[in-house]
This record gives C-alpha cells, sequence and structure tokens, in this order.
C-alpha cells in the first residue's frame, strides 16, 4: 500500500515542480511558498561572515514528543528537494528533522573544505543547540552536484555524517575535487582513516555516459575494504533528470531502516 502511495506521490510531485516552474516565470506575483512545520533561518558563516538559509522542517507531533532526539537529513539545493524529501520522509520515517542549506556565499566546488567547516562549526551547532537533534544520526542526502558534494566529504571528512544518500553525483567532469576523491584509494589502509558510515548510491539506467563513472566511484569504495563502511547500490529507471523521485523513494525506504536502529 505505501509503494503505491509513493508511486503516484513521485508521479504528482514531478508534474508540481513543471507546473510551479512554468506558473513562476509567468507570474511576478505569486505568493512566497509556505510549508506547514517549515522554519526559514538565515545563519551566519563565522569563516566568511556572510548569511544563508537554511530551511528546517519538523516532523509532526515535535511539540509534544519532548522525550524524543530526532535524526536529521541535511541536504542541498532545499528549495528543488524540500518538497518530494518532505512528502516522502513523512511516510516512510515519520519522526525525522530535514534541514535544506541553500549553498554558501563566496564558496564554490574549488573550496569545499571551506563548506565542510561551515556546517561542522555553524549549522551543525545551531540546528543542534535549537532542536532536539540527535548528532550521531546526521545523514547527507544529495543529487548530481549536491551528490558530488557528498562525495567529497564522505572520502575527505569522515565522521561528518553517518549516511551519505548520493543520488547520480556529478563525477563525470575533469575537475580538482573529483581528483581528491580518488586519493582515497591511494591510501594505505593504516594512512586512510575509517569512513565509518552508511552509503546509498543510485544512478538512473539511461543515464549514458555518466553510468563509467558512478561504477567508478562506486568500485573505488568496495576495493578500499573498510568494513566501517556499509554500501548499498541501486540502479532506478530514468535519465540523469528523471531518476531523482525514485531516487528519493528508494533511498528513504533504505534509511528508514538504519535510523530506526
Amino acid at each position: 500500500m505505501k509503494t503505491t502511495k509513493l508511486l503516484i506521490l513521485t508521479c504528482v510531485l514531478s508534474l508540481n515542480t513543471v507546473y510551479a516552474q512554468e506558473n513562476s516565470a509567468n507570474d511576478d506575483t505569486q505568493k512566497a511558498y509556505e510549508m506547514p512545520r517549515t522554519q526559514v533561518i538565515q545563519i551566519s558563516n563565522s569563516e566568511t561572515d556572510t548569511l544563508n538559509t537554511l530551511y528546517i522542517k519538523l516532523p509532526e507531533g515535535y511539540e509534544k514528543n519532548t522525550d524524543l532526539k530526532y535524526p536529521v537529513i541535511y541536504f542541498t539545493h532545499p528549495v528543488e528537494h524540500i518538497e518530494i524529501l518532505s512528502a516522502v520522509s513523512e511516510i516512510l520515517i515519520e519522526d525525522v528533522i530535514i534541514a535544506g542549506l541553500t549553498w554558501s556565499k563566496g564558496i564554490n566546488y574549488g573550496n569545499l573544505d571551506s563548506y565542510v567547516n561551515f556546517l561542522r562549526n555553524d549549522v551543525f551547532k545551531m540546528v543542534e543547540s535549537n532542536y532536539r537533534a540527535d548528532a550521531d544520526r546526521r545523514t547527507y542526502f544529495g543529487y548530481s552536484s549536491g551528490a558530488l558534494v557528498g562525495a567529497y566529504i564522505l572520502s575527505k571528512h569522515p565522521n561528518t555524517f553517518k549516511n551519505f544518500i548520493l543520488g547520480s553525483p556529478a563525477l563525470g567532469v575533469d575537475h580538482e575535487v573529483i581528483r581528491k576523491i580518488y586519493e582515497l584509494e591511494s591510501t594505505t589502509a593504516e594512512e586512510r582513516k575509517k569512513l565509518n558510515a552508511n552509503v546509498f548510491i543510485s544512478y538512473g539506467i539511461l543515464e549514458g555516459k555518466g553510468i563509467p563513472h558512478f561504477e567508478k566511484f562506486i568500485t573505488m569504495l568496495k576495493s578500499i575494504n573498510d568494513e566501517s563502511l556499509t554500501l548499498q547500490h541501486l540502479v532506478v529507471e530514468g535519465n540523469h533528470q528523471t531518476a531523482m523521485p525514485m531516487t528519493t523513494v528508494r533511498s528513504m525506504y533504505w534509511l528508514s531502516d538504519l535510523i530506526k536502529e
């Protein structure tokens, strides 16, 4: 029954996204979007002194269940992803906080270490001091370029998140960030920090030239023989754009078992 509801939901959300984009382009007077139990907060980057926007969605019953600490799903591109993540997580997980962070001003893919510092020094501290958030059950969700950022965090900054959901990571470009990710393969077991993470990687069966890059990354993670790493690899229907809804549904199924343990 849940599977049927989720399939209907992903179709509806995909259509709503297209409609919202078209409507937004044609109607500048459109009212600001609002979602129940969602707060939009400005958070300062202590390193660059710039403001970034954080979207916090609290689960139903948060105000009543004062004895509970909640896992948190952190994700990039909140405007694009918050609707589907909110809907699917409420059905499959229920007791979870989702936190969408806009991309940090002044930070690009060439200085992702600064982005990780922002997460650790500012974002996590703010969320975990103001909400009943469980620091031991942090999840990173990223798709495409967001998944590339997640792959970098996994390989270069272990223990930032316990769980990683990486949908169709943008690994097919010639960039220093990608070369740094693959440095993990060249380090010895003694040199390498334990990743200590659960990782879900998916991509669309119709992604063509991207598939060898996804498979290379998956092979690399398997080859390091890190016993602290668990890896779930899934191929879903669709191309790079249309695989996103099913990636969200299947990854939330996977995550629901992990964070309820």
